[in-house]
């Protein structure tokens, strides 16, 4: 069983205030008579399911085609919380153990990737200063950012940033249960640049599980 958890990636996907949305460019069209179909691609790096770099909000960050990549391959938990619109996640909204070194946060509270709302979940520090300690290396959720709306000191991106710990943002786990799975979100080899989409898919583990 695999779980596609990146949104679709079209002109109507919402982004972040003020980025730049997803658009197509069609330069060559076999319906139009042409020999191929080819396009161009405008958009943000921060489109949909996505990797920041650590270079996002540190000067001294890696930017995305030199962060490991085997912080995006490998066993993840899926953890469903259940907090309000608008809260920071706290480690004691987690309540059952962490058995895997990336995490996956389910809030339920960007439920529409096509319509961006301000009041989104996101996380805290002390959450990730608790998933630092628990051996976690990459965090994900399934809202447009890991810091609330109102942050702009961006503070989770910092913590995660001076850690040298992974991010995935704009995921979408609505379908996924709880659990382990095999998380696959490469990034691309953007060289130089502060984030990168990422195909996002969940594997079922056999049942010999992490082993």
């Amino acid at each position: 069983m695999i779980y596609d958890i990146s949104p679709p990636v079209t002109a109507r996907l919402a982004v972040w205030p003020g980025d730049v949305p997803f658009s197509r460019q069609i330069l060559t069209d076999l319906r139009a008579g042409d020999g191929t179909t080819s396009s161009a691609l405008h958009g943000t790096a921060h489109l949909g399911a996505h990797a920041d770099a650590l270079g996002h909000v540190d000067r001294r960050g890696a930017p995305i085609d030199a962060m490991p990549l085997d912080r995006y391959l490998g066993p993840c938990q899926v953890v469903r919380v259940s907090v309000g619109r608008g809260a920071a996640v706290a480690p004691g909204a987690i309540t059952e153990p962490i058995k895997a070194p990336r995490v996956l946060i389910a809030t339920g509270t960007y439920p529409d990737p096509e319509r961006f709302n301000e009041d989104f979940a996101a996380l805290s520090v002390e959450l990730i200063d608790d998933l630092h300690a628990r051996g976690a290396v990459l965090v994900g959720v399934d809202t447009p950012s890991v810091d609330l709306y109102a942050a702009a000191d961006l503070p989770v991106h910092k913590r995660l940033a001076g850690y040298g710990m992974a991010s995935l943002e704009g995921l979408v786990l609505g379908e996924v249960p709880a659990g382990i799975y095999e998380l696959i979100a490469l990034p691309l080899r953007l060289v130089g640049c502060d984030a990168s989409p990422v195909r996002a898919v969940l594997r079922e583990l056999p049942p010999s599980g992490l082993a």
